[in-house]
C-alpha cells in the first residue's frame, strides 16, 4: 500500500463513513416509527424487530469503518465488506422504490450508501493490496519447525 493511503484524508473519509452509519443506525434503532414519519418513509413500521436488526448491523458496520480509519491496511477486508453491504442496501432500496413499496425520501437516503460504496471502491483501486511473496510465506513455518525440533 502506498504512502498516499496513510494520508489523513482517507482516514478521515472512513471516520466520516462511520459517523454516517451511526447517524442513520441509532435513530432507526431507538425511534423507527418517529423517524419514518418525520422523513416521510413508507411504509411506517408497525413491528420493529426487523428495523432493530437492520439498525444494529448498520451501527456495527460503522464500528468497522471507524477501525478502518485507524488502520487502513489491517482493516482492509472491512472496506470490501462495506462495498458489498452498501451496494446491497442500494439494490434493495431502489428495488422497493421502483416496485412502489417505499417512498422517494427513502430512495434518496440509500443513495448516500451508493456514494460511500463508490468512495470505498476508489480507495481500493488507488491502493491495491500487495501480496506477500511466496518465499516469505514458507520461511516462517520451516524456521519454527527447526526451532521446535
Amino acid at each position: 500500500m502506498t504512502h498516499q493511503a496513510t494520508q489523513p484524508g482517507w482516514r478521515l473519509m472512513f471516520r466520516a463513513a462511520a459517523l454516517f452509519n451511526w447517524m442513520a443506525g441509532f435513530p432507526l434503532w431507538f425511534a423507527p416509527v418517529q423517524l419514518s414519519r418525520m422523513f416521510g418513509f413508507e411504509p411506517v413500521p408497525d413491528h420493529t424487530l426487523y428495523t432493530d436488526l437492520f439498525a444494529v448491523l448498520v451501527i456495527t458496520f460503522g464500528i468497522g469503518y471507524w477501525k478502518v480509519g485507524g488502520n487502513l491496511v489491517r482493516n482492509r477486508v472491512m472496506i470490501e465488506m462495506g462495498i458489498c453491504g452498501k451496494l446491497l442496501v442500494v439494490l434493495v432500496g431502489y428495488y422497493h422504490y421502483l416496485a412502489g413499496t417505499t417512498s422517494l425520501p427513502f430512495a434518496m437516503l440509500v443513495s448516500g450508501d451508493l456514494i460511500w460504496a463508490l468512495l470505498f471502491l476508489r480507495f481500493l483501486r488507488l491502493h491495491p493490496e500487495h501480496p506477500v511473496p511466496a518465499t516469505r510465506l514458507h520461511a516462517a513455518p520451516d524456521d519454527l519447525e527447526q526451532r521446535c525440533a
